[in-house]
């Protein structure tokens, strides 16, 4: 095993032997729970850091000197991989083709294995069932430990100032250690059946962090939404990962992902197009005849993958849960929609990116832009800046899949990255904003600038990456994507929404997100009593009253007692600052070209991430320039329109004159109510699947109680009758007839006591009078 295995695997093993530690000695330990599990991840980004500067300094020479995505100038067509050898272990047999992918360091072992007794029945390929327990670490493992450790860290330093006076605070870092050995563990995991593993411990930690505050109904709710919508998504995947091992028998992804595709990208076919071959690594040198599974079964077994990703990445139709998960605490808001949770169905889609064929693509592709842009018109008219950033992720979400499906695997994951650092930054600026001021209603808000610089400029960087601004990270990642989208319409001119969407979803992304920023901290604080024109939006459609619902049953709601919130606003303390200040840095610098920072070219980082990736992405490098001026274009629609609406009045922008909000409100009413009521999923789902659910389980609850306490009731009724008749038997039968036995021979006894007069005379003559009379008997029985 390689040292780089071993080093891994203590970044890995490092959280989860810290959170035994707390969980095991928390009453010990109490508040010092915080300093071990914040030292835990900053020694895993240290490991971290070490096996990315090996890796992409040291052993990956190719990284940045090879353009290996296509060779092909056609839009849209797949060309040779270029990828560096495989290297697993020590070494690998120079026959390793460069379709083999990225180098690696990997280390198994089987954990559990099944095997055929006397060896495999006749017809059956003989495959044993093993469990594995292995690591593989190639550039996209690098890369997403690294990413997954420095803004864990961050987090866990800037939660020991945010939940400093909560009183189960050594409980909360405890979970945050397994969240955070969850993920790392899935990340490093060579296998499905490990990933499958981790895959459901992300889901438990998601449910006990977002659930932290259980004390109040509507925190409980949404950790059960959450859970419950993820294992909706889980029983696909199961379906998905089935196929595979009963058709392929491995659960190996860099067997199944190499096995799958030639080195040109494309499936190995079979005699025909309905068929793909499946060509099983050599064992001891002897060459394995292949296996063949339909083109349509691999296509299921796809989107059963996809399936668990639409969960865990909270993509349409199961994007529900990821808004309500606001009800845990702030950081753990940061860490799900940055750095955990939801980027594990990207990672996932990524890994796995050979495995799809054009049907599962495009399937995913559609998936991805339906939802960005139903999560950014949501996003649009919400009150609570939390909310706000909660559907922008799932929106950005949606973003990272339509680039994977439209071919644009580097893309995909690179907005992955970047949109970590600038995500973070603005939740972590939320929690900010909401510990000085105790309210999320942007309404009431405005002013913050002035009394929280810091907070606002962070958040400014964090808006402007988020919005696609030229030289912050955000622009690169979404010039990649929407070049990737332009050079699949190019291909296939029939699938046109595929980038329109994307271009409405990234005009109105920039424009909620200025319309955020600007209510919070533009302008002059408003309070709850103002008259700002944003807030005569709620008054005309009367949901006033349904927001203050909403905080309430949340529990984090404004304190109306204070008419105006903004009034006793100050800047954070340091220690949750400079987390804001270190993400902000790089939310700028992440999407940069080399390591000087000059912002031309290629960004490194997507050149890390494309290093040895599959040949059958797309090429997308000739529509880099019709995407940078779409970027632009879009990016200054999204951007004056924010401004139009809601730059503070007075100011001197170059806004001629600012346009209504409310009117806007009035005139396009439908549609307002639409996106304020979250496209009616959620009534949708209450109506077609909660409440018959619950009409069910009424309906059991009333056939239990009705028929089945019934006919227990009645058999004990019948019981009982049958023991009080018992008991009357045994009282007035068997104790009568018992009494009267007793009685007769207590009278024969007392009768016969007369007899015993103490007179030996008196015996004689007895004695006497019986031997007569047995004489007697005796001389009568002879003579007959």
């Amino acid at each position: 095993m390689n040292w780089q295995v071993g080093l891994y695997a203590a970044a890995v093993l490092i959280p989860l032997a810290a959170f035994l530690v707390e969980i095991l000695f928390i009453r010990q330990l109490k508040r010092l729970n915080a300093y071990i599990a914040t030292g835990a991840i900053a020694a895993c980004f240290v490991l971290s850091l070490i096996g990315f500067v090996e890796y992409f300094l040291v052993e990956a020479h190719g990284v940045f000197a090879e353009h290996h995505a296509v060779a092909s100038a056609e839009p849209g067509h797949a060309g040779e991989s270029g990828a560096a050898p495989e290297h697993d272990g020590a070494a690998e047999p120079a026959a390793h083709e460069a379709s083999a992918g990225p180098h690696a360091w990997s280390a198994s072992y089987d954990w559990v294995a099944f095997d055929w007794p006397g060896g495999p029945p006749a017809g059956s390929r003989g495959q044993a069932l093993t469990f594995p327990l292995g690591i593989r670490i190639d550039n996209l493992s690098a890369i997403m430990f690294l990413m997954v450790t420095f803004i864990a860290t961050l987090i866990h330093v800037y939660s020991m100032g945010y939940m400093h006076d909560d009183a189960r605070y050594p409980r909360f870092f405890a979970y945050l250690s397994l969240f955070c050995f969850s993920m790392l563990g899935l990340v490093a995991s060579s296998n499905v059946f490990m990933i499958f593993v981790f895959w459901e411990l992300v889901g438990v930690c998601s449910y006990l962090l977002i659930g932290f505050w259980y004390e109040e109904k509507a925190n409980g709710d949404a950790a059960n939404k959450a859970f419950i919508a993820n294992r909706i998504g889980d029983v696909g995947m199961l379906i998905g990962l089935g196929i595979l091992w009963t058709q392929l028998g491995t659960f190996n992804f860099h067997e199944l992902n190499t096995g799958l595709r030639a080195p040109d990208g494309s499936f190995h076919q079979g005699l025909d197009d309905s068929l793909v071959l499946y060509h099983p690594p050599a064992e001891e040198s002897k060459a394995v005849p292949p296996i063949a599974i339909p083109t349509w079964l691999l296509t299921l077994a796809g989107l059963g993958v996809f399936a668990g990703c639409c969960g865990k990445s909270a993509q349409f139709p199961l994007h529900v849960w990821l808004p309500d998960a606001m009800a845990g605490p702030t950081p753990v808001s940061a860490l799900i929609h940055a750095a955990t949770m939801v980027a594990a169905g990207v990672y996932l889609v990524g890994r796995f990116f050979p495995l799809f064929t054009p049907a599962a693509l495009l399937v995913i592709a559609y998936t991805g832009g339906i939802t960005l842009l139903i999560a950014a018109t949501i996003a649009v008219v919400q009150t609570d800046y939390k909310k706000v950033l909660a559907y922008s992720t799932v929106s950005q979400l949606g973003f990272m899949m339509l680039a994977l499906g439209v071919g644009g695997r580097a893309a995909g994951l690179f907005h992955l990255i970047t949109h970590a650092f600038f995500k973070a930054l603005l939740f972590l600026g939320a929690g900010s904003v909401y510990h000085s001021v105790h309210t999320y209603d942007m309404p009431a808000l405005g002013g913050l600038y002035r009394k929280m610089p810091i907070t606002a400029l962070t958040m400014l960087v964090g808006t402007l990456a988020i919005c696609g601004v030229p030289f912050f990270s955000g622009f690169y990642s979404k010039d990649a994507i929407l070049a990737a989208a332009i050079a699949r319409v190019a291909q296939s001119p029939e699938h046109f929404l595929l980038f329109m969407l994307p271009a409405l979803g990234a005009t109105i992304t920039a424009f909620y997100m200025f319309r955020m920023w600007l209510l919070t901290f533009a302008g002059e604080p408003r309070g709850f009593s103002g008259q700002a024109e944003v807030q005569a939006v709620h008054q005309h459609l009367d949901e006033e009253h349904e927001l203050a619902e909403e905080e309430e049953a949340h529990g984090h709601g404004a304190h109306h007692h204070d008419q105006n919130p903004a009034a006793h606003a100050h800047e954070s303390e340091p220690i949750m600052t400079r987390p804001l200040i270190a993400l902000a840095v790089c939310s700028v610098f992440a999407g940069w070209t080399i390591w000087l920072g000059l912002p031309f070219g290629t960004p490194v980082l997507e050149q890390m991430l494309a290093y040895g990736q599959p040949a059958n992405v797309i090429n997308a490098h000739w529509a880099h320039n019709l995407a940078l001026l779409a970027s632009l274009v879009i990016a200054s629609v999204g951007i004056g329109l924010g401004f139009l609406y809601y730059a503070p009045p007075g100011l001197p922008y170059f806004v001629p004159q600012r346009l209504s909000a409310a009117a806007a409100a009035r005139r396009f009413h439908g549609l307002y109510t639409l996106f304020k009521n979250k496209w009616y999923f959620d009534d949708l789902y209450r109506a077609v699947l909660v409440q018959p659910c619950l009409a069910f389980a009424r309906l059991c609850g009333r056939f239990d109680k009705v028929l089945i306490d019934g006919v227990v009731n009645g058999l004990a009724s019948l019981t009982a009758q049958v023991s009080r008749f018992d008991g009357l038997f045994d009282a007035l039968g068997v104790d009568r007839l018992v009494n009267l036995v007793g009685e007769i021979v207590y009278a024969v006894g007392d009768r016969s006591r007369g007899l015993q007069t103490g007179k030996l005379r008196n015996y004689l003559m007895f004695l006497a009078a019986a031997l007569v009379a047995l004489f007697a008997t005796v001389f009568a029985w002879v003579s007959a």
